[in-house]
C-alpha cells in the first residue's frame, strides 16, 4: 500500500491521519497517512527509505521544517517563498518540498471572513509556522507586525513594520488579528503567548495550536468577548493542498 504521512516529533497529539484519512476515503483512495514521529538522528534513515516503504509524500511538523530543506532535492516557489517546507512531494524518486501552510492560513481567514488588507496585524513567533503566515499575509496585502524573541531572526522577516520582544507586547488594542505561531499554550494549556493588558473589542486573537481547541489564548479572547480562531480549519486547509500535490506526482487524475 502506498503511504502518506507527518513527519515530526512528539507529534502523537496529531489531528493530521484522521483528516487525511477522511479525505482518502472520500476519493476512494487506497493510501494510507501514519506519523513518523522521530529523533533527529533518525531522519536520514528514513529518507533513505523512502522508496522500499512506498511513501510517496509526506508532511513535516515541528521542529523539522527548516531542517528539511537540507534532504530536499527541490524547492517549489511556495517553499522558498516561506524559506519553510511542510509538504515534500516524491516523484520518480525526486524529492520536492512545498509549503501548503500558507494557503491554508490564507483560506481559514477566507472560511472565517476576515478580510486584512490594509489592516495592522500582529505575528507572534519567528519559526516555520510564523513564515508561513508572514508570507500569507503578504500576499494578502496586510500591514505586517511581529513579536518575538530570536534576535538574529529579524532579518528573515524584512517586510515587518515593527518587530517587538515577545515579552514586552502587552498592547494588542492598535491590531485587528494577532496570531500565535508559538508553542507558547500548547503543553502547559494555562500559558499564555503574551501577557494582553489592553485590547479593542474588533481584535482577533487567532492560536496555530488547534491542540488545546480551546487553548489559554483563546480563552482570554472568548471571556472578552472577541472573534477567535482556532488552527484546525488551517490545518484541515493545508492537508487539502497536500493530498493534491501528491495525487498529481501520482499521474491518478
Amino acid at each position: 500500500m502506498r503511504k502518506t504521512g507527518l513527519l515530526g516529533r512528539r507529534i502523537g497529539y496529531s489531528k493530521s491521519p484522521e483528516i487525511h484519512e477522511r479525505l482518502y476515503t472520500g476519493k476512494r483512495m487506497d493510501i494510507s497517512y501514519e506519523l513518523f514521529d522521530l529523533p533527529r538522528e533518525k531522519i536520514r534513515e528514513f529518507i533513505d527509505s523512502l522508496a522500499v516503504n512506498q511513501i510517496i509524500g509526506f508532511n513535516v511538523t515541528i521542529p523539522y521544517k527548516e531542517e528539511i530543506i537540507g534532504y530536499i532535492h527541490e524547492l517549489d516557489a511556495s517553499a522558498l517563498e516561506c524559506g519553510a517546507v511542510n509538504t515534500v512531494v516524491i516523484k520518480n524518486g525526486w524529492r520536492i518540498g512545498y509549503n501548503t501552510d500558507s494557503y491554508g492560513f490564507m483560506q481559514s481567514l477566507r472560511d472565517n471572513r476576515v478580510d486584512v488588507r490594509g489592516k495592522d496585524v500582529l505575528i507572534l513567533g519567528s519559526g516555520g509556522a510564523a513564515k508561513a503566515v508572514y508570507t500569507g499575509l503578504k500576499k494578502m496585502n496586510a500591514n505586517i507586525h511581529m513579536a518575538f524573541r530570536s534576535e538574529t531572526r529579524r532579518k528573515e522577516f524584512p517586510e515587518a513594520i515593527t518587530i517587538s520582544p515577545l515579552d514586552q507586547v502587552t498592547d494588542i488594542s492598535g491590531y485587528h488579528l494577532v496570531i500565535n505561531c508559538t508553542k507558547l499554550g500548547s503543553v502547559n494549556y494555562d500559558e499564555m503567548p503574551i501577557e494582553i493588558r489592553n485590547y479593542s473589542s474588533d481584535t482577533i486573537l487567532y492560536d496555530l495550536n488547534y491542540e488545546p481547541m480551546h487553548s489559554a489564548f483563546l480563552r482570554f479572547g472568548t471571556s472578552a468577548g472577541l472573534q477567535v480562531i482556532n488552527g484546525e480549519n488551517m490545518l484541515f486547509n493545508q492537508a487539502v493542498k497536500s493530498q493534491e500535490l501528491w495525487i498529481d506526482a501520482l499521474n491518478l487524475f
